[in-house]
Order: structure tokens, then sequence, then C-alpha cells
């Protein structure tokens, strides 16, 4: 590519969130328990506990992301948090972590999503944030669209290929190749053709 054409590269958005992308890279690597190549977390508001997340290759996160490995999970062993390969997040979506969150390969995660794997209790203490997390595991199944808005609580399982409809909650199993919504989420339907091939997202 010549210099006009970096120059119209670099002149769209996706171009300018690329290149910033690619000299973030080796810090990210330092930072994080790993760092896939070609994969970019763009302008987050917060990181805690780098170093207990895996990132996969060619990951997109894009600006606003709340990434927090929670003190309960410090001591465990890393990683807690793992973001598979080809892995696509858009902005202002929330990961937070006391104990594990599997996103598998080929996941996309839409605006303003919150994946969360501990619930806070009420307790002898007056403020809830004072009082015991309860925590399970999460984990997103490969090839899952969640769309919108969406809460993915505790001790949720998506299984692969599923769809999660806008402004959906999810609390336990959602088995593969499943389209839920609601709150809390349902299976309504499936991603797969009658005879038995998955539906391609459009």
């Amino acid at each position: 590519m010549g210099l006009a054409g970096h120059a119209r590269e670099l002149s769209r958005p996706i171009g300018r969130v690329a290149l910033r992308g690619k000299l973030l890279e080796p810090y990210r690597r330092m930072r994080f328990h790993s760092f896939g190549s070609g994969s970019i977390l763009h302008k987050p508001d917060w990181v805690v506990g780098a170093g207990h997340v895996a990132i996969g290759e060619r990951v997109l996160i894009l600006h606003g992301m709340w990434l927090a490995v929670e003190k309960p999970a410090w001591s465990l062993p890393a990683p807690v948090v793992r973001i598979g390969d080809g892995v696509a997040i858009r902005p202002y979506c929330t990961i937070s972590a006391a104990e594990s969150i599997v996103i598998e390969d080929e996941v996309v995660i839409s605006a303003f999503t919150t994946v969360i794997d501990s619930d806070h209790t009420m307790g002898p203490r007056e403020n809830v944030l004072s009082n015991p997390l309860k925590t399970s595991p999460v984990r997103i199944g490969r090839g899952t669209w969640i769309g919108e808005r969406v809460g993915i609580l505790r001790g949720s399982t998506i299984g692969e290929h599923s769809v999660i409809g806008t402004n959906s909650v999810v609390r336990g199993e959602i088995p593969p190749y499943s389209v839920a919504v609601g709150a809390p989420a349902r299976v309504v339907g499936s991603t797969r053709e009658p005879d038995g091939a998955a539906t391609p997202a459009h």
C-alpha cells in the first residue's frame, strides 16, 4: 500500500483504531497474562487485574470497556478471564470476574452489555459492598451473538452459536443453538435450519 493508501486508511475511524492498537500491542503483552497477535483493546475506561486476563488473537474490544478481575480472584491461578480468538466487543461493556469468566472463540458482544460472575449479598453490614460475594463461573459458547444491553449473571452458561436478544437477562443455562430473549431469558427459537445446519447471522 502506497502513502496515499495509508492516508486513506487512517482517515477511516477503524483505521485509526487499528493503528493505535498496533502501537499499544507490545505494552498490552507485558501487562496481560496473554494478549494475542492482532488484538485491539481501544481506550478502556477501567482495567484491573490484567495479569489474570488472557486475550486471544484478532480480538477487537472497542472503547469504554470496564474489565476487572476482582480482589477475591487475585489469589486464583491465572487466567481468571479468558477471551478467545476472533471475539468482538462493542463499546461500553463490562466484564467483572471474581471466579471465572470464559468467552469462547468468535463471540460477538453488543454495546452496554454486562458479564459478571458474582452477586453482592445482604449481611451484617449495612452496605452491600462490605458484605461477602457469591460467585459462580460464567461461560459464553463459541460463535454466540449477544445483543445490546444484556446482563449475563453469575452461574450462566450459554451454549455455542446462540443468540441472546437485546435487553435480556441470562441466569442459568441456555442450550447450544438457541435464540433466547427476556428477563429472565427464555429459549424461543433455534439458530439451526430445519435440515440441522446453523442459520447464518444477518
